[in-house]
């Protein structure tokens, strides 16, 4: 079994930002704690493509994915480095209409994307389970859309008390990616998300022009990042992982595999860490060995 990691778990808010280990450093980290393929964040794309190959090429990885608002730009440069899907993190929407329009902007994106060979996907937080007319909003995105696919993150599906093997089979075809997040504990949804009219400036990620910031502001933006981490209600939000296959857990990874094996497409495991249970390389290498060990 090949399994992925992404590069954000190698300094989470602080790789959205260019700031940490260089790129290469983060490929030869990951191949030594025993990953096959990756996925990449905007800010690694600001290296030149052909140094990224080189690095590829260096380290034996495969570049899967991104997660990046598909932009033709993205697109391009994902294409150039054999990826096969730029994946959504995320964007604000709080009812069924809205997700409505979501899904549509999606099959827009996802023909864009058609030409280039790369296909178009959305992942979800807890949020997006968030209940709207009688139905969590992400499936009011997965019925009003048919070009688009999803990752769904294990984690957070579970943890708003969504059990991921029973909406994977719900939605066969659709899940051409997976987060492998373990969960210990479900605490819903949350209260209604955003919505996706509401001032830009509200909305907008401070992500979206990383390059064009001096390292001054970047380090402010990460500094404010980590204190909401610290606080109450980011603890109670990231304390929720455990060890993968820990007696706490509530997700059956195996189940997961065996739903995903009934689509017809190939779907892609890929860890992501916010919090490590133990030291940070320590977590990440028993992830791959035991997800490699234990789901056939």
């Amino acid at each position: 079994m090949k399994v992925g990691i992404g590069t954000y778990s190698f300094g989470g808010i602080a790789s959205y930002l260019g700031l940490g280990p260089t790129l290469l450093e983060k490929f030869q980290m990951i191949k030594e704690l025993g990953f096959d393929y990756v996925e990449l964040l905007p800010a690694d794309l600001d290296y030149e493509i052909e140094d990224i190959k080189a690095w590829l090429k260096q380290t034996g990885l495969e570049v899967i994915s991104i997660h990046a608002k598909p932009t033709e730009e993205i697109v391009k440069k994902m294409a150039a480095l054999g990826g096969k899907v730029v994946i959504w993190a995320g964007s604000p929407f709080n009812c069924k209409a809205e997700a409505i329009e979501l899904a549509h902007e999606l099959d827009e994106m996802a023909d864009m994307a058609a030409p280039y060979g790369m296909k178009v996907a959305y992942h979800n937080h807890s949020q997006e389970f968030f209940v709207d007319e009688g139905k969590p909003i992400l499936e009011y995105v997965i019925e009003n859309s048919s070009k688009c696919f999803f990752q769904l993150d294990c984690g957070w599906a579970m943890n708003a008390g969504t059990y991921p093997p029973s909406f994977i089979r719900r939605y066969k075809n659709r899940f051409i990616a997976i987060h492998v997040k373990e969960n210990s504990k479900v605490q819903g949804p949350g209260p209604r998300p955003a919505s996706r009219h509401e001032q830009k400036q509200e909305n907008a990620s401070p992500f979206g022009n990383v390059k064009e910031l001096p390292l001054e502001e970047r380090q402010k933006i990460l500094d404010g990042f980590n204190a909401r981490l610290e606080s109450e209600e980011g603890k109670k939000r990231f304390q929720v992982q455990c060890k993968l296959g820990a007696p706490e857990s509530n997700i059956n990874w195996q189940e997961i595999k065996n739903a995903l094996d009934e689509q017809d497409i190939e779907s892609y495991w890929i860890v992501e860490r916010e919090g490590f249970y133990t030291d940070h390389d320590l977590c990440l290498k028993e992830d791959s060995a035991w997800l490699k060990a234990n789901i056939h």
